[in-house]
């Protein structure tokens, strides 16, 4: 009995062995199925690759405008060439899609030039300050820079923090000045309209560095427009009203530029609203149109001059909306006179009527509302985002980019409208007389 239970538990161990033994052995036919190692080294189907190991022509930067993971911009991750996103998605299941129905989009005019080659070698590329230096409170190259990379022009901190100093002189002077250009447009039966844009820190003192940097109580903005508003019959309109409206209603569109002085077309149809209001009342048949009545699409902005001044000018991104007015009822150029673009302005797009931003006169008709007054518009920067909403509205439009007061060219246009815009930092010209040469 002994024997045969030593017998059986022998043959048993042998049994288990073939069994252990044909168990490892590999399976021809099923070496492509179980290659994991093989995969993740070499295969472009790895769906679970290191960023780090992506091609270099996804990740290279120029060594001027080097970002780290953390400092790439929403654009730049967006604008990763496609066969990357095929790497991260072509090994997954496939996933019910819901049926896209495609949108119809209107010809929306871009801000800046389609597929421009970067010229990193150009002196606004070539850095004026260090990167790690562009923190809020730093003050170069005219620049300021504030919270939250909002950056503002220099040159308007004087207008924020320090009270008026102008006296009384000086003030009846310019109230005088602006009496003459009145009594011309109502002896010529045209209506005078006197359009302050502000400075972008009027609008977000929020984004300003509060240390030593304080918005004054008593500013030069409002002691001027008070003493234009007691001593004149001038029709005063304070865009602050209409961009302080805007800010609140739609929380989420900032209206200036972050990376530039300038309002974006946000702010500009903020402006065009309050403006029109006060039209519409002298004028019933001036066309209005509401924010609803536009597409508004965003695209890369050139508009971007602080980050222009401190040699960064296209390490930086932003977009900016455009509208676009839905019913295609728009003005049409039927002159331009241009001096030539300089700074920023170098990247402008030409829009397809022959408009360029840094277009110094030009003039529009728009048969579409042909009952509607007609304008001509005195304006400095701040009008390029004013152009495309009053072209809309008036039956003629004439834009001047000057402060100064042409009686000759206006009474060969024979207007209904004069509107002088200026911006807040500008009302300094009207003291030293640049404005009245």
């Amino acid at each position: 009995m002994k024997r045969f239970l030593t017998l059986m538990f022998f043959m048993l161990s042998i049994a288990c062995m073939i069994a252990f033994v044909t168990a490892c052995s590999p399976d021809e036919s099923s070496d492509d199925d179980n290659s994991p190692d093989i995969v993740s080294e070499n295969s472009g189907d790895n769906i679970e690759a290191d960023p780090e190991d992506l091609p270099e022509t996804v990740t290279e930067e120029d060594p001027e405008t080097e970002n780290t993971d953390e400092d790439l911009t929403e654009n730049e991750v967006e604008d990763l060439p496609e066969d990357t996103e095929e790497v991260q998605t072509e090994s997954e299941e496939p996933v019910e899609q819901e049926e896209v129905v495609e949108e119809v989009r209107l010809d929306a005019i871009p801000l800046k030039i389609v597929d421009e080659e970067i010229d990193w070698n150009a002196d606004y590329n070539k850095p004026k300050v260090d990167f790690d230096a562009i923190v809020p409170g730093l003050v170069s190259q005219n620049v300021y820079v504030g919270h939250d990379g909002w950056m503002f022009y220099g040159g308007t901190i004087k207008d924020y923090t320090e009270t008026c100093t102008y006296s009384e002189n000086r003030l009846n002077f310019l109230t005088k000045k602006l009496v003459e250009r009145l009594d011309f447009c109502e002896e010529n039966g045209i209506k005078l309209y006197f359009v302050v844009t502000p400075n972008k820190n009027s609008v977000y003192p929020e984004y300003m560095a509060t240390e030593g940097i304080e918005m004054a109580e008593n500013r030069s903005i409002d002691v001027i427009l008070g003493h234009i508003a007691e001593n004149t019959g001038l029709t005063v309109i304070d865009c602050r009203d209409g961009l302080f409206a805007a800010k609140e209603q739609y929380p989420d569109e900032n209206l200036y530029y972050k990376l530039d002085t300038h309002w974006n077309n946000h702010g500009g149809f903020a402006a065009y609203t309050q403006i029109m209001e006060a039209v519409s009342k002298d004028f019933p048949n001036a066309v209005q149109y509401k924010k609803e009545d536009y597409q508004i699409d965003y695209f890369e902005s050139y508009m971007k001059d602080e980050a222009y001044y401190l040699g960064w000018y296209d390490t930086f991104t932003e977009q900016g909306p455009v509208y676009t007015l839905k019913n295609g009822l728009t003005a049409t150029m039927t002159s331009r006179k241009d001096s030539g673009p300089y700074g920023e302005f170098i990247h402008a797009y030409i829009h397809e009527n022959g408009y360029r931003d840094k277009t110094d006169y030009c003039t529009f008709e728009n048969t579409n509302v042909a009952d509607a007054p007609s304008v001509y518009v005195i304006r400095d920067s701040f009008g390029i985002a004013l152009v495309p909403f009053i072209t809309d509205s008036f039956s003629e439009a004439t834009f001047n980019w000057t402060l100064g007061f042409n009686k000759d060219d206006i009474l060969a246009k024979k207007p209904d409208i004069v509107i002088m815009q200026v911006v807040e930092r500008s009302l300094a010209d009207f003291f030293n007389q640049s404005a009245f040469k």
